[in-house]
């Protein structure tokens, strides 16, 4: 299984990739530099990496934790994956 590990940041996002569940290789940042061009730059590297699961990162707890939620939420829907998405702190 190949996972993917997403961190939605507002100026970058940063991208983790496992072949293997116990070696995890950090890829290079995405610069975030509106919705529509960082969602297509992670759906390309999702299809190049052929990824069967993604985990994406969202901060629990916080004053803006549901606006956070709903924003990754909303580039998640943007990216299009159709594989397993988990959402974990």
């Amino acid at each position: 299984m190949k996972i993917a590990s997403i961190d939605v940041g507002l100026k970058r996002i940063g991208l983790a990739y496992s072949a293997h569940k116990d070696i995890v290789t950090p890829l290079a940042s995405i610069i975030r530099k509106n919705r529509n061009q960082a969602s297509d730059e992670v759906k390309k590297a999702i299809k190049e990496l052929e990824i069967d699961t993604v985990i994406v990162g969202v901060p629990l707890g916080g004053s803006s934790e549901e606006e956070m939620k709903r924003r990754i939420a909303h580039f998640m829907n943007l990216v299009d994956f159709d594989g397993a998405v988990y959402y974990q702190d």
